[in-house]
């Protein structure tokens, strides 16, 4: 006989999974609807965007127009509101647009006789004898709006979005109230009223907070402006309204604007008005920082710093410039739906809690 260990009698246990022929259909039919239902949304993001942007704007707006909906019918009051928004947008665009056409317009003319004579009796004059620079920037100086504007095409679909997206804004705030009316329909009474409670949360945060962020914009253009005139700063309407137009970003567009506004000063004045340029500034930041941001989204938009960066990270990296201008007032709207969610769940709790006792005591 071989000696060695006795074989194990104990049969080997195997577990079979089994799953029913429907429910692996029904897997396999959810995830080809998930992936036509991307395909789909990336065919028509841009759709995606201008009806995102556009209901983000009526929400925006409709807090305005309900004040005047007390005095008139709601569609002259969407007419007055939405015209005066438009009116807004298309002196923004004049004066961000009007300095940068002539100021091109003069550099394509002048720039390359200054630059001559910086060639002939500056310290471009040994590069120009080598690399013959001054006959490049004449050659290429005729092209300078059309680099700076990009190609017909991209002008005409971005005014095309812009039309797009202000059309949209204004069918969404003539319907919304019959939209809104239509959803809470299709809910139970008792899901009626929390959906009611979440939609005013949410309309309160969204419209608290691009009402508080327009004035904050607002104070900080007459900030800019006053001192970029006081400084004999030319543009001073250009710089000061870009300027506003960054603040409009949250976290990080007044950074951006404020170095834009700096070098600017420094480039067409000098460096003592660039000094006092960023001393202003740097008060008016901290001024808007801890006085004005936290007394105008305090009642608003209640978000921690840390959720704050990061939504504005997310909608940049998902949308990009739009995604940064919305991200904070919808995770404001997400933190308001989740909330209801959570104070419904600890309800449900509570109450299948106080069956058990009432059983126990049974």
């Amino acid at each position: 006989m071989r000696g060695g260990p006795a074989p194990d009698p104990t049969p080997v246990r195997r577990t079979i999974v089994e799953f029913p022929t429907r429910t692996l259909v029904r897997v396999v039919v959810a995830l080809i609807i998930f992936g036509l239902a991307v395909n789909l949304l990336a065919t028509l993001r841009d759709v995606v965007v201008w009806t995102a942007t556009a209901l983000f704007l009526a929400i925006a707006l409709d807090p305005a127009v309900s004040r005047l909906e007390r005095r008139m019918a709601r569609p002259a009051a969407v007419l007055i509101v939405f015209g005066l928004f438009a009116l807004g947008l298309l002196v923004v665009i004049g004066a961000l647009m009007m300095p940068l056409i002539t100021q091109l317009d003069e550099i394509s003319k002048h720039g390359p006789g200054d630059l001559e004579r910086l060639a002939r009796t500056g310290p471009l004059a040994e590069l120009d004898r080598r690399f013959d620079i001054v006959a490049q920037v004449k050659s290429h100086a005729g092209a300078a709006p059309g680099l700076a504007f990009g190609t017909a095409g991209a002008v005409l679909n971005g005014v095309l979005a812009v039309v797009t997206v202000l059309f949209l804004t204004l069918f969404l705030l003539l319907d919304l109230p019959r939209i809104c009316e239509l959803a809470l329909r299709q809910m139970r009474p008792e899901t009626r009223e929390r959906a009611t409670a979440v939609g005013q949360a949410v309309h309160r945060s969204v419209g608290g907070y691009v009402a508080g962020n327009l004035l904050i914009s607002v104070v900080a253009f007459l900030v800019t402006l006053v001192s970029l005139m006081v400084l004999s700063v030319p543009y001073a309407i250009a710089l000061a309204m870009l300027l506003a137009v960054f603040d409009l970003i949250p976290l990080v567009g007044a950074t951006i604007g404020s170095a834009i506004v700096i070098l600017a000063t420094l480039a067409t004045t000098g460096t003592s008005e660039a000094l006092v340029m960023l001393a202003v500034i740097v008060v008016y930041q901290q001024i808007e920082n801890h006085l004005l941001q936290p007394l105008v989204y305090g009642r608003t938009v209640q978000l921690s710093p840390l959720v704050a960066m990061l939504a504005v990270l997310s909608g940049a990296a998902l949308l990009g410039l739009v995604g940064a201008l919305v991200a904070i007032p919808i995770a404001g709207a997400a933190q308001a739906i989740g909330k209801e969610l959570l104070d419904v769940r600890a309800a449900r709790i509570d109450a299948e809690t106080e069956s058990l006792r009432a059983v126990e005591v049974q």
